[in-house]
């Protein structure tokens, strides 16, 4: 995947929020390039997730925010390498609740009567019981090893050592979709369509022909071995 196509699926997967009403701010549609200071609190073995989200919130490492202050990252590694992430809010739901009440928090800015970091501590302090869970996409034929690192994975939660394999390499726009069906059902089922030439795609029509776009890997990314075993295609 070159440059190009990544910022033409970065602004895909803008439009896309827009449609489902969830878009709060786009950064920008270039691969993003976490700082030292996220990437190293990532790997630490003794931080926690809320400390590495409110780390990536405060110092705006993400190339699309939510309305529930949820984000994701897109990246390019070596070669073709590619890493995309959600990075849910651990404190709310992404529940239509949650966007009221953030909501008035924001029009209570907009007066004058906090500030945004007072923002950030109230939602810090706010504890749901349930949220999605950090997803991770990965694919990097460089770091392929059959056995144990597959060449296009996705890791579900916190623990980086679990690698989901995948029979297809991911575009940044589907892997966004996934993440918005999965866990913006409800916005989705009212979701706007979405205008493609003189035609008004519904998003479940969108994600079929951002499936089909994603190819199946090649002999040299997925052994005959891996076929053998459970994974996602």
């Amino acid at each position: 995947m070159n440059k190009a196509e990544l910022v033409a699926q970065i602004h895909k997967s803008w439009r896309y929020a827009k449609a489902l009403k969830v878009d709060e701010l786009f950064s920008g549609p270039t691969a993003l390039e976490a700082s030292d200071a996220f990437k190293k609190l990532a790997i630490s073995p003794v931080s926690s997730y809320e400390e590495l989200y409110l780390v990536g919130l405060r110092d705006s490492q993400y190339n699309i925010l939510l309305k529930d202050y949820s984000f994701f990252q897109f990246g390019a590694g070596g070669g073709d390498g590619v890493r995309f992430a959600y990075y849910p809010n651990p404190f709310l739901g992404a529940v239509p609740d949650t966007l009221a009440e953030l909501k008035e928090m924001q029009e209570y800015v907009a007066e004058g009567i906090i500030d945004v970091d007072e923002v950030l501590h109230q939602v810090s302090e706010i504890r749901r019981p349930q949220h999605p869970p950090h997803v991770r996409y990965e694919y990097s034929k460089h770091q392929y090893l059959e056995a144990t690192h597959p060449c296009s994975h996705i890791h579900f939660g916190f623990h980086g050592g679990n690698r989901w394999p995948v029979r297809r390499y991911l575009t940044a726009h589907a892997f966004a979709l996934l993440i918005f069906r999965a866990f913006y059902l409800d916005f989705w089922i009212c979701a706007d369509t979405i205008k493609t030439g003189d035609r008004d795609l519904t998003l479940d029509t969108v994600l079929q022909q951002a499936r089909a776009e994603c190819r199946m890997l090649y002999d040299g990314e997925f052994s005959s071995a891996e076929a053998q075993r459970f994974y996602f295609v």
